[in-house]
């Protein structure tokens, strides 16, 4: 399974960085879903859960709004505000 970098981002700083095989995100024109290989992208983000695919398993994050980037197999998301959500 191939991965890339992503990092999850607050004004507070890093909530999350790692490699991953896929991150659905809430965006403004309905969700989607980055993966590996994914061409360059800068998206705004609705309120809404952002999807963590990792090897060891998922992790849900619930975003305010915010921006992300895709360039390079680097993912960077940025937030006002991320809490983990429960399972």
């Amino acid at each position: 399974m191939s991965t890339f970098n992503a990092q999850i981002l607050t004004p507070n700083g890093s909530l999350f960085e790692g490699e991953v095989s896929g991150v659905k995100l809430p965006g403004t024109q309905g969700s989607f879903e980055i993966k590996h290989n994914h061409a360059p992208i800068v998206s705004t983000l609705e309120k809404g859960n952002v999807l963590v695919r990792k090897k060891d398993g998922d992790t849900n994050f619930n975003i305010s709004g915010g921006f992300v980037e895709v360039n390079n197999n680097k993912l960077t998301l940025l937030a006002e505000s991320v809490e983990e959500a429960d399972d």
